[in-house]
């Protein structure tokens, strides 16, 4: 199968006698008609060499990790992400970080360390065609996401490929083979080993996966249900399922789901239970933190029905973004106060 690449790579594989790879997202978006998805490129050389044999050209090249071998490699307004083969072995737990790299000649190797088989497509830019060591195609055929090898191993060391697992189900619109499914749901237990910017940043790209590539068959609903079904929110230090409402209704989804979250646990304190939830689950504090408990902290006391000058001399600065999470809830009441913030600016009194 022929993929079309930027004449940038094009040039980039001269470089590479041994043969370049593009493989993972852009390949299989690629190969499903879609545009998107980040340029990863590999080849069997050191990266070393690789910053060797491009010094002087008009390739520019950072190093981006250095225990991974992985550089950035740039041209005008173009970027590739590049690794040499390796293999990975994890430790226990699902921290997401490998605890030893090996480097390897063969392609094979490297593509056992991959997540699912539809993102471990490769495509030789040399020769310009598609190897398919395990066959991904198919499942691309088939609307399916297969865990490599063992799917208990992908998963038993890295909680971050399940979050993965339930994007790419609603990005794409796919179902997950069983056996992929049920090791995910043994070891679903490992997302609380994550970081907490990982989880945030995989629970942000969950939440926004319908809109992500406009297919037919992509669904929040999918994932937000897959979630559930596979007791995610538990590792995020919440009840086992949740019920989605606001979610669904907010433009920013990750505040509509922090109302679903505040609804189905009803903390005593909201100040408090945000401060925890926002700190040990994401890593958030200050400034961010606290921008959010305002927002949110602004809907419930419009719920209780705060008389609208005390509403104001507390929310006023803040009411632009708290008025379309208060209409999620009742628009109403959103109608009700933004009567009263249009008599403050038309009349510069509160």
């Amino acid at each position: 199968m022929f993929i079309e690449v930027s004449p940038n790579l094009k040039k980039l594989s001269k470089f590479f006698p041994e043969h370049l790879f593009v493989v993972g997202g852009f390949v299989r978006n690629r190969l499903m008609g879609l545009q998107g998805g980040d340029v990863d490129i590999c080849s069997c050389v050191d990266a070393d060499e690789v910053a060797r044999r491009l010094a002087g050209s008009e390739f520019d090249v950072k190093v981006k990790n250095l225990r991974l071998g992985s550089l950035l490699i740039s041209v005008g307004e173009e970027s590739f992400e590049y690794t040499a083969f390796r293999k990975e072995e994890y430790s226990q737990g699902g921290s997401h970080v490998p605890v030893k790299i090996t480097r390897t000649d063969k392609i094979e190797e490297d593509a056992q360390r991959r997540d699912f088989t539809i993102n471990a497509i490769y495509y030789n830019i040399n020769r310009d065609e598609c190897v398919d060591l395990l066959h991904g195609i198919l499942d691309l055929t088939d609307k399916t996401i297969r865990a490599i090898g063992d799917a208990e191993r992908l998963f038993e060391s890295d909680g971050e490929r399940i979050l993965r697992m339930v994007r790419f189900a609603g990005e794409l619109g796919f179902k997950i083979e069983k056996k992929t499914y049920q090791s995910a749901q043994k070891f679903v237990k490992n997302v609380g080993d994550l970081q907490g910017t990982r989880k945030l940043l995989e629970l942000e790209r969950i939440l926004e996966c319908d809109k992500k590539y406009g297919i037919k068959g992509a669904s929040l609903k999918t994932a937000l249900k897959l979630l559930n079904n596979l007791g995610i929110w538990e590792f995020f230090g919440l009840k086992k399922t949740l019920r989605y409402k606001n979610v669904f209704r907010a433009k920013e989804r990750f505040f509509g789901l922090l109302l679903d979250i505040v609804d189905d646990m009803n903390p005593e304190c909201l100040e408090a239970f945000l401060e925890k939830f926002l700190r040990e689950q994401f890593g958030l504090s200050g400034a961010v933190e606290r921008k959010i408990f305002v927002n949110l902290a602004g809907v419930y006391d419009a719920l209780a029905c705060m008389e609208n000058k005390e509403y104001f001399d507390k929310y006023f600065e803040n009411w632009p973004e708290i008025a379309p999470l208060l209409a999620c809830k009742s628009k109403h009441l959103r109608q009700k106060y933004n009567f009263f913030y249009q008599y403050i600016i038309e009349h510069g009194e509160k």
